[in-house]
């Protein structure tokens, strides 16, 4: 066995999309074009905070200007010791006066496991044995039903955001 350093970590990624639904999707987009595109920078925020009740929010880059505004973040939601739910938002705004358009994409969203592999222990074979075993035996059926929340948790944001684009077109 090689060297592996400290802080190293197993890491497996399961994609909400992967099969079911939507296979093989890589990005949810959704655009809006008409009045009050403006009102999407603060009400974007709030629905991710008020559905995905993320755990961290790191803020990727923004950039605002004269009649427009991008946004991206990496959204982090702990659902266990071992695992996370993340999802990428891309927000692009552009409007002058109260017309306007917008973009929000989604990168994929992704059910993320970290496995620790720090200590000599967890480096073992025997270990991996073991650790194999019990994510077979016991933790897949968890994972199921995190890629379940998650794609609730999606459809809810699809089903709200879509809403509030049709509030803003009255």
């Amino acid at each position: 066995m090689g060297y592996i350093p400290s802080g190293a970590k197993l890491t497996i990624w399961n994609e909400l999309y992967k099969r079911g639904a939507k296979p093989g999707l890589k990005n949810l987009i959704y655009s809006y074009e008409g009045k009050n595109p403006k009102k999407l920078i603060s009400f974007i925020p709030k629905l991710v905070q008020t559905v995905f009740m993320p755990t961290t929010w790191q803020q990727k880059e923004i950039k605002v200007s004269d009649g427009e505004y991008e946004a991206n973040w990496y959204i982090f939601k702990d659902l266990d010791n071992y695992t996370y739910f993340r999802v990428d938002v891309e927000i692009e705004i552009k409007y002058k006066g109260d017309k306007g358009s917008a973009k929000i994409k989604f990168g994929e969203p992704v059910i993320v496991t970290e496995y620790p592999q720090e200590t000599y222990w967890q480096k073992t074979f025997f270990y991996e044995i073991l650790r194999v075993g019990w994510h077979n035996l016991f933790y897949n059926q968890k994972i199921e039903e995190y890629l379940d929340w998650g794609r609730l948790k999606v459809s809810c944001f699809e089903e709200k955001l879509l809403k509030y684009f049709e509030k803003l077109k009255e």
